[in-house]
């Protein structure tokens, strides 16, 4: 919490942070993997921005979100975040950044799924640019790639899970309900709802 009672956002990404299995959060090890080949990774930026770009308008729910216009705006902020996240260093303001883009997300209207299935397209367009030849050997192109999908995991957890408590945070303050008040209210009314979805599956 901060002085005037409203959340902290760092000790909410230390939180999300520690509740990612050890193995499987980002690490200083991982950190220093990218940071040996910054400058080819940075020298992506051109063909990531685009293809990133290119793939979101040709998806008309997700191009309308950009709004007429204000591409090169979201551009920008794609291109420093590639170039923060390879200068780094991966402290609580980096994290913390991963956590605004949870709020703005409710902002602008993007969902969960939305910022998840791009983060599959960085992935998988890294995948093929990251390869043997520009490394060196496929286990180390291997050895790549699993950092980055550390750092993908990393940063939709946080993403996904500030989305959720700046959401709740949202309605606290909208309703006035104390925080332990809705957290009784949402225990007393979450049997229900499950035994309502189970009876839409039947039976599995």
């Amino acid at each position: 919490m901060t002085k005037n009672g409203g959340m902290n956002v760092f000790d909410l990404t230390s939180k999300i942070i520690a509740d990612i299995p050890e193995g499987q959060r980002f690490s200083e090890k991982d950190a220093e993997l990218l940071m040996r080949f910054k400058s080819q990774l940075l020298a992506m930026e051109e063909d990531l921005v685009k293809g990133f770009y290119d793939t979101i308008e040709a998806n008309p729910q997700m191009a309308n979100l950009i709004g007429h216009g204000a591409r090169e705006e979201r551009e920008k902020t794609l291109r420093r975040w590639w170039q923060r996240t390879l200068s780094g260093p991966f402290d609580d303001q980096y994290w913390a950044w991963q956590s605004l883009v949870g709020v703005v997300h409710i902002k602008v209207g993007v969902k969960n799924p939305m910022m998840m299935g791009m983060w599959t397209w960085v992935i998988s367009w890294l995948r093929t640019q990251i390869t043997p030849e520009f490394v060196g050997s496929k286990a180390l192109a291997d050895e790549i790639m699993v950092t980055v999908e550390r750092l993908s995991l990393t940063a939709q957890a946080i993403t996904a899970e500030s989305y959720l408590a700046y959401y709740l945070e949202t309605v606290i303050r909208i309703t006035g309900f104390r925080p332990a008040l809705l957290e009784r209210m949402f225990r007393s009314e979450i049997d229900v709802l499950v035994g309502e979805v189970r009876g839409q599956l039947g039976s599995i």
